[in-house]
């Protein structure tokens, strides 16, 4: 009788473990799916991409005071091509207007303190431009 009982509750544990082991699994699947999913969505895409949803510029663009005067602006290119763009800056105050042309590797970060004579400063306004393309505009404060 002992001996039954014993081989019931060593069943009753074997299945326990299964349902566990199976539990693990799915969950196991599901980050799996999950990790798959993030690295899919945040793959870097053509140019072409961007163009078809929405003309939205595939920049990232911030500014931060440098340590000495004036300011750096920072440009990301987050798509997976070289991306060719125009900066045009203004200066109401001065009344000065300068456009330069830069190119970004793909998913590469570059930083800009001065373009030529043109030193970034509080007051600058900043469009970054490709054509076909919706500009992305900043004033440096």
């Amino acid at each position: 009788m002992l001996f039954a009982v014993l081989l019931t509750i060593l069943g009753a544990a074997v299945i326990a473990i299964a349902i566990l082991a199976a539990m693990v699994e799915k969950r196991n699947e599901t980050i799996r799916g999950l990790q798959e999913k993030v690295v899919r969505d945040s793959a870097s895409h053509p140019l072409s991409y961007y163009s078809s949803r929405g003309e939205i510029l595939p920049v990232i663009a911030t500014s931060r005071k440098s340590l000495g005067s004036g300011y750096i602006l920072s440009i990301r290119n987050e798509c997976s091509e070289e991306l060719h763009l125009a900066l045009a800056m203004d200066n109401a105050e001065s009344r000065r207007r300068k456009t330069v042309d830069i190119v970004l590797d793909a998913q590469h970060t570059a930083e800009f303190g001065h373009f030529d004579d043109w030193k970034l400063s509080a007051g600058d306004t900043v469009e970054i431009s490709h054509l076909g393309f919706t500009p992305v505009t900043m004033r440096l404060k």
